[in-house]
């Protein structure tokens, strides 16, 4: 046979595979049997049209499955299936899931916590927050680990009275998201736990503080002073990382206390 004819039909049956894989793609979720399956009793189907929710996305006809997967989370579900639940609701992002979510965090099991900790996380609003807040004094540490930084990435100032809390407990997680939420005021929380807990954890924190634009300079200048009067070589390192990522439009006055206190440390131990 013509070389030529077999080229030609390798390259008619490439485009139609092509086509194929484009026109699956672009299929649309049928969410009426999507549902059905996720409300019924067959585990393997319910994990599927949980899949095909999440692969649909927020934005192709995932969000109409969020009713009936917080329907089906209300009536439980196998602990497999109950973490793809909230996973496939955390990457929907949908707010309505959020009371279900909150529910789970009463989990016995840390991973399905886990799993709802992330949820709340990625919906937002007030109600995750609540629950964001509740989940700080989770035992497992992965649990409110993952709790205090949602926390920070939520802009949530009125959890900061409980990252406080979580902080002085152990929750390290919670520096951060303190020095990124707190005010002029609540600032100070972190300063007056410089000397008690270890510096590699309030200096996430205080990092935090140092490169928010809505800080005010002397607020700023409070931490680098005190940073500078633990006249160790680790506050030294600490100040000039900070020196070097200051932007070129940046405070000169916070610039010149960073410069002057980095060399008062020089030979600093």
């Amino acid at each position: 046979m013509d070389k030529r004819l077999l080229g030609a039909g390798a390259l008619a049956l490439t485009i139609l595979g092509a086509t194929t894989s484009s026109a699956q793609k672009g299929a649309r979720l049928d969410a009426k049997e999507a549902a059905a399956a996720i409300l019924g009793n067959q585990p393997a189907k319910i994990g599927e049209a949980i899949d095909r929710a999440r692969a649909a996305g927020k934005d192709g006809g995932g969000q109409a499955l969020v009713p009936a997967i917080v329907k089906r989370l209300e009536r439980g579900l196998p602990k497999d299936l109950l973490k793809k639940a909230l996973e496939t609701l955390a990457a929907l992002e949908n707010p309505a899931a959020a009371d279900v979510a909150e529910q789970y965090l009463a989990h016995r099991d840390a991973d399905v916590r886990i799993a709802a900790v992330n949820c709340l996380g990625a919906v937002k609003g007030p109600i995750a927050v609540r629950g964001l807040r509740t989940a700080l004094g989770d035992l497992d540490p992965r649990v409110h680990a993952l709790a205090a930084t949602h926390l920070g990435a939520l802009k949530a100032p009125e959890a900061i009275p409980d990252l406080v809390i979580a902080l002085d407990k152990g929750v390290n997680e919670a520096a951060a998201s303190i020095g990124m939420l707190c005010d002029a005021k609540s600032c100070d929380e972190l300063l007056e736990r410089l000397a008690s807990r270890p510096f590699d954890v309030i200096s996430s924190g205080i990092q935090q503080v140092v490169a928010r634009a809505n800080v005010p300079d002397e607020v700023k200048l409070k931490f680098v002073h005190a940073v500078q009067r633990l006249q160790t070589r680790k506050a030294r390192d600490f100040l000039q990382d900070l020196r070097n990522a200051w932007p070129k439009g940046g405070s000169k006055t916070v610039e010149k206390s960073l410069d002057d206190a980095i060399k008062s440390l020089e030979g600093a131990k």
